[in-house]
């Protein structure tokens, strides 16, 4: 009859329980385990800088046959305004040009490397002084009232230098994370 009486304590899923073995990894599990996840990281950044390049390579593309055409915003092709269409944004092929230059220097933010042209070395504008630039375009297409279409294209390169700066943290965020995992390496005798 005890058999039958025997109550069971209600125990949280967060409780260890007796019968939940408790793996300890010894010193070469967790080198293996580490460095595991490092070919991890190293292959995820590595994908994420190519998709980078690849994104930006194709916005560098359209802003080059922007500059050959007659200076009208290319999402007016997708989604053409209810009004009549606009006259270009002022100094559009300056603009451009400051748009190109905010690609390259991303490009450049998106492998930090040394490129050397012409025996100086080539070093990106900060991430400050580039959203500052990227802004400009914006701005202006906004003052002087232009569709939205038109505004659009224009933030392009503050959306593009966004994208590579929030990467670079996670990227930079992951590395860390790496490292305080290898700084929480513990030595299990007799694991």
């Amino acid at each position: 009859m005890d058999v039958l009486r025997r109550r069971n304590p209600f125990k949280y899923s967060s409780e260890p329980s007796e019968s939940h073995d408790t793996h300890i990894l010894d010193e070469q599990e967790q080198s293996e385990l580490i460095d595991n996840i490092k070919s991890l990281n190293a292959t995820s950044n590595s994908q994420n800088r190519i998709a980078l390049q690849i994104t930006l390579a194709l916005s560098f593309l359209l802003h080059i046959i922007y500059i050959f055409s007659d200076y009208n915003s290319p999402l007016i092709v997708v989604f053409p305004p209810a009004s009549r269409l606009e006259s270009p944004l002022y100094l559009s092929p300056v603009l451009t040009l400051l748009a190109i230059i905010l690609h390259a220097n991303a490009a450049l933010l998106t492998y930090p490397r040394k490129l050397i042209l012409a025996k100086r070395r080539i070093t990106p504008l900060p991430y400050s002084v580039a959203f500052g630039l990227s802004a400009i375009s914006p701005t202006i297409s906004v003052l002087s009232g232009k569709t939205w279409q038109t505004t659009a294209w224009w933030c392009t390169a503050a959306f593009l230098t966004w994208t590579v700066h929030t990467s670079n943290k996670w990227i930079v965020q992951e590395q860390e994370s790496i490292s305080e995992l290898e700084r929480m390496k513990y030595i299990s005798a007799g694991a």
